[in-house]
Parts: structure tokens; sequence; C-alpha cells
């Protein structure tokens, strides 16, 4: 396994939005996706290549990193056209974007728990937003499919996360298609992050494109990037694949003017880890695998929360029972931890804790919820 997991990294005086939250106290950031890892050594190569050319002008995309993409979901089995992508400085900006897309008429679904910029964006429409709880089973989030029949609308959007954040879940075969049963049915749409599509942890499991199963390309956006897998968010590179014709048209002429392009850093790492970083995400993912293991090992004795277990993701997400009134993310601070508050996601009284760091630290955050915990039975 790469030793360069195991270093810990001093962030301070970086501009780390992870570390600046808690400058100047004893506070271990665990909250936002941004891992603790350098980024590949083959990206600061790119980087210094370009640095000695010296001239930083306006960019274009090159048709090298349409074929990366168009290479990288081959691999995932499904065979996309150049003219599908559509490249973004992040992905954010579509998940707020999109609603100025839906026609004012048609009702938008949003999961709960779910990204909070999800959340954010359905708050400051004018949409009909209908909310859809996924329901634990057996330490698994998933849909209520049921329910989600039930309430579907003609022409709706449901807003989608695979693998899902915060929960993990990997939607199978099965559930992908019971979903697209549902949307294909009430002639609905979809925009599907999948953002984390990298980090499949375990090997039984495989991430499906929602829009490659059958009768779905033309219903989906999907919305990806490497900015998550390599470490490389502050770089603002990501990209659309959009199949249906008419909907990309109208998406591309949503987003001139408004949105800007990919940057060009962002374009140049994006370009060298879809080239050469197979080995070293292969590698991050058992380090993740290890940490990972070690929180539920850590964890599961105790009944004073309910885990999800994720299958994706660095993120573990995390129920405090009985801790009704409590300002979990201060009682957790007080204690020496940061971690993401559940009620930003859509679920108050759960937590999210992203275990993308060095071990050591990991076990010293460990100890300290811990003492958070016992502290709330007292």
């Amino acid at each position: 396994m790469n030793k360069v997991f195991d270093i810990p990294l001093n962030r301070e005086n970086t501009w780390s939005t992870k570390w600046d939250l808690y400058k100047g106290k004893d506070i271990i950031p665990l909250w936002v996706a941004d891992m603790d890892f350098q980024s590949p050594d083959f990206v600061q190569k790119a980087f210094q290549k370009r640095i000695d050319h010296g001239i930083y002008g306006y960019t274009e995309i090159p048709d090298e990193l349409y074929s990366e993409v168009i290479k990288a979901y081959r691999k995932s089995s499904w065979t996309i056209e150049k003219e599908w992508i559509v490249f973004l400085p992040g992905l954010e900006t579509v998940i707020h974007q999109i609603y100025n897309f839906i026609d004012k008429s048609h009702s938008v679904f949003v999961p709960r728990p779910i990204y909070p910029p999800f959340l954010n964006a359905a708050k400051h429409s004018n949409k009909k937003i209908i909310y859809l709880d996924l329901k634990n089973d057996n330490g698994r989030l998933i849909y209520d499919f049921e329910k989600f029949n039930t309430c579907a609308t003609k022409n709706g959007w449901l807003m989608f996360t695979n693998p899902h954040n915060p929960g993990g879940t990997v939607f199978n075969q099965k559930e992908l298609t019971e979903l697209a049963n549902i949307i294909i049915d009430n002639d609905m749409y979809v925009l599907s992050d999948e953002i984390h599509s990298d980090f499949i942890l375990e090997s039984q499991d495989t991430h499906i494109h929602l829009a490659k199963i059958s009768g779905m390309s033309d219903r989906v956006i999907t919305i990806d990037s490497l900015s998550k897998t390599f470490n490389i968010a502050g770089l603002n590179c990501a990209y659309a694949v959009i199949p249906n014709q008419k909907i990309r048209k109208e998406f591309k002429k949503l987003l001139k003017g408004q949105t800007p392009s990919p940057s060009l850093f962002g374009i140049i790492a994006t370009l060298a880890c879809f080239k050469e970083g197979d080995s070293w995400k292969a590698e991050l993912i058992e380090y993740l695998n290890k940490n990972r293991s070690f929180l539920l090992n850590e964890f599961s004795n105790r009944d004073d929360i309910e885990i999800i277990n994720p299958k994706g993701t660095y993120l573990l997400w995390f129920k405090v029972i009985n801790s009704e009134g409590v300002d979990l993310k201060k009682h957790f601070e007080d204690y020496g931890v940061g971690l993401s508050n559940g009620a930003e996601f859509g679920n108050a009284g759960w937590m999210r804790l992203n275990f993308g760091t060095n071990i050591d630290l990991l076990k010293k955050a460990a100890s300290r919820i811990h003492k958070a915990l016992d502290a709330l039975v007292l």
C-alpha cells in the first residue's frame, strides 16, 4: 500500500475550508468531503510542465480529455459519445441551475437525507418540492419504491445520488431497474450525481450508471468529476453526460453566459488523473477500506448510535439515539471533533463523518467521539 496515505499533513495556512473552520482550536475536522491526502505525483508533474511553459491564458477543452472521459465510461460498460459531454466548473452549479431548467409546472422529487446543495437549491426554488424519505434496510439506505410510485407525477424530476451521499449506498441493478420503471411510467427525468462512483469499497458491488438502464438514456443528466477521487476539488473541473439532444441543447443554452468553463489547472489535473490514476486509486480504496473497518469495529458495540455501513464513498452516516434537544454539532465540537450536522442533509439527529484521513488522526478522533457519546448518557 502507498505509504503516502499514512503521512499526516499540516494544512494550516493553506486556506483550507475544511481545516480553517476550526483554526486555532483543538478540533479534528472530519466534516466536508475533502480528504487529507496529497494529490498524486503525476498531478504535480503535469502542473510543473505547464508552469515551466509560463502562460495561463484562456483555455479550450482538449480533444484528449473528451477521449479519456469516453474511455473511462467504456470501462464501466457505458458507451457514450463526445457530443454528449458538457464540461462544467463543478457539480454544485448544476444542482442549482437545474431548477431554472425545469418547467415551473413540474414537481421536483428530493430524497432525504441528501447532499445539502440539493436541499438548499430546493429551498430557494419556486417549484413544487416533494421530499422522499429513504429508509434503513439492515444498515443500508434505500428508496421506498411503493411510496415513490404513489406520489410520482408526470414530467417530474428526481434528484439522485449514486453512490448515495451521505449514506454510501451503491444501488444495485434490481433497485435501479425498479426506480427506472417508475421514472419511465410517469414520463419523468433525473439529475444523477455520480461523483462518488470511484469509491466502491467492496468487490461484490458495482457502480451502474442510471442512464445505462434500459429506457433511461434520454431521461438522465449524469454529472460527475474526478475532484473527490484525487482530492482536487479546489481546481474546478467537472462534466455532465447528456444523451438527449433536446435536453442537452437547452441545458447548454441555460449555462451560457452564467457558468464559467473549467479552470486551466482543473483540466490539466483531470486529464492526468484519467491517464495515470488507476494504480493510485486502487491503493486509495484499500486504505479507505482499512479506515472504514476500523470505525465499524470501533463503534459496533455501542447501542446509543445507529450506523449505516457505507459501501461507497468515504463517509460514515450515523444516528445518535436519544439526542433530542441536543445541538449535536456543537456537542461533538466541545469534545474536539468537527462533524457534518445531519440536519443539513435533511435528517436531524444524524451526523456524517469523513474518514478520508490518516488512520492515526482517525483513531484520535474516535477516542473523542466515544467521550462525546458517553457524555450524552450520563
